[in-house]
């Protein structure tokens, strides 16, 4: 009966993990594109599974540090404890990394497997875990900003389905995981900003043609017509 509910509370981890795995949709006009704030508690509602009206109110809570949000969800989403307690631990002072071992989330929770040494910024937390992994007897220490780091780049990783190194890369080149994320949202789904792109990579196509319609006439772009000869003559 005990391998039974294992194998049951595995399968439920995995199969929440391919729910949350490429979960990017468009929010469509209630949600304005260019304001990277409520794209966000969007994002953030549809990836942690919370209502959107409480990630906002959260939102407003941890403000203006977006990074934090997100670390408190992934850390409820890990633990049962209420999001009020996790906003309370906070408020004393506390350390993410201190929180998490108080709400019992596993260190393995912000990693991920990978083949090299992801090097900076996420070098020194990967050694770490790298060593903590093979002596269970050494003190493991994440600070904020490692935590912040780890968990923006696996929610980018796992709502957008990118490799997980180039989420660490977006994730490392930005103040905070809101503008990433708005970002690549704005990428996606910005149908203005894609039919301009269209646009201009049309008239850039045209102009490519040396100056000349498609019936082949020449309107004498790049021609010195000085004794009505080409410079290229």
């Amino acid at each position: 009966m005990k391998r039974i509910f294992i194998l049951a509370f595995a399968t439920a981890v995995l199969a929440a993990g391919a729910a949350r795995a490429g979960a990017d949709v468009r929010f469509g006009a209630d949600v304005p594109i260019g304001d990277d704030g409520r794209l966000f508690v969007s994002i953030s509602s549809r990836y942690f599974d919370r209502d959107p009206v409480v990630v906002e109110d959260w939102h407003r809570r941890y403000y203006p540090d977006p990074d934090d949000l997100a670390v408190a969800l992934f850390i409820g989403r890990h633990c049962s404890q209420d999001p009020e307690f996790i906003f309370g631990l906070r408020r004393q002072g506390l350390g993410w990394f201190e929180i998490s071992n108080r709400c019992r989330v596993p260190v393995d929770a912000y990693f991920v497997t990978l083949k090299r040494d992801p090097g900076p910024p996420y070098g020194n937390a990967y050694g770490h875990w790298k060593k903590h992994r093979r002596d269970r007897n050494h003190v493991m220490v994440l600070g904020d900003d490692d935590i912040r780091r780890l968990v923006g780049a696996r929610m980018i990783h796992e709502y957008y389905g990118v490799p997980y190194e180039k989420a660490m890369k977006w994730r490392a080149r930005d103040r905070d995981v809101q503008s990433t994320m708005a970002r690549e949202y704005r990428q996606r789904h910005d149908e203005k900003r894609k039919d301009g792109k269209h646009n201009d990579d049309k008239r850039r196509g045209d102009g490519d043609r040396g100056g000349r319609d498609r019936g082949g006439k020449d309107h004498g772009k790049g021609n010195d017509h000085k004794g009505g000869k080409d410079k290229r003559d």
